[in-house]
C-alpha cells in the first residue's frame, strides 16, 4: 500500500467477544502503545479500524478490541491480516539510516559482484535480517545479511544500496 508500512498483523482471536491479538513487527513496540487506528489493505483503499481498548499480551503483541467487531466470527476473518499505518507517523531518520519497507524497489551494487541488482524484499529474522535481492543472471532471489558489515552507505535521492558482502554469497 502506498504510503503506509506494515505494523504487524492480526496473530489470533483472544476470548469470545471479538478480541484479537495484534503482532507487532518492530524493534520498538512500545511506541505504538497508545494506537487509536489500524489499517487493512483492501484492493480500492486503505479500511480503517479504530481500537476501542488496547492492552499488553505479550512484549511484541497487544489485544484489541476494534469498532465494529464484536463476535468471534468477525475477529476470525481478521486472523492473518497485516495492519498499516500511514508512513507519516514513523521518526525522521538520519541519511544513513533506512527503514526496511522503503528500500524495496532500490538498486543494488556491490563490487564483488558484477551488474546491477534491485532489492525485492527484507525479510526480518530474528537472528539477523535477510536482503532478498534479484539479478538478472540469477533464477532465485540472492539473499544477503543486512548487517552493518555487508552494507556500505544508501543514497536515497538515487534510491540505491551499496553492499560489501562475500563473492560467495552471491554465489549460493
Amino acid at each position: 500500500m502506498e504510503g503506509y508500512f506494515q505494523l504487524g498483523y492480526i496473530r489470533k482471536k483472544h476470548g469470545f467477544k471479538g478480541d484479537v491479538v495484534l503482532h507487532l513487527e518492530s524493534d520498538h513496540p512500545e511506541r505504538y502503545a497508545s494506537l487509536d487506528v489500524l489499517f487493512m489493505e483492501d484492493s480500492d483503499s486503505p479500511i480503517p479500524f479504530f481500537i476501542s481498548s488496547m492492552r499488553t499480551h505479550k512484549k511484541d503483541e497487544y489485544i484489541l478490541k476494534l469498532e465494529g467487531v464484536s463476535t468471534e466470527d468477525e475477529a476470525s476473518r481478521l486472523v492473518g491480516q497485516g495492519m498499516f499505518l500511514p508512513e507519516e507517523i514513523l521518526p525522521e531518520l538520519n541519511p544513513d539510516q533506512f527503514y526496511y519497507h522503503e528500500i524495496i524497489g532500490y538498486k543494488a551494487f556491490d563490487d564483488s559482484f558484477e551488474g546491477e541488482m534491485k532489492v525485492i524484499d527484507v525479510l526480518d529474522r530474528p537472528s539477523q535480517p535477510l536482503i532478498s535481492l534479484s539479478h538478472p543472471g540469477k533464477e532465485n532471489p540472492i539473499l544477503i545479511p543486512l548487517v552493518e558489515g555487508f552494507w556500505k552507505s544508501i543514497d536515497k535521492k538515487s534510491k540505491s544500496i551499496y553492499l560489501s558482502a562475500p563473492r560467495e554469497l552471491y554465489e549460493l
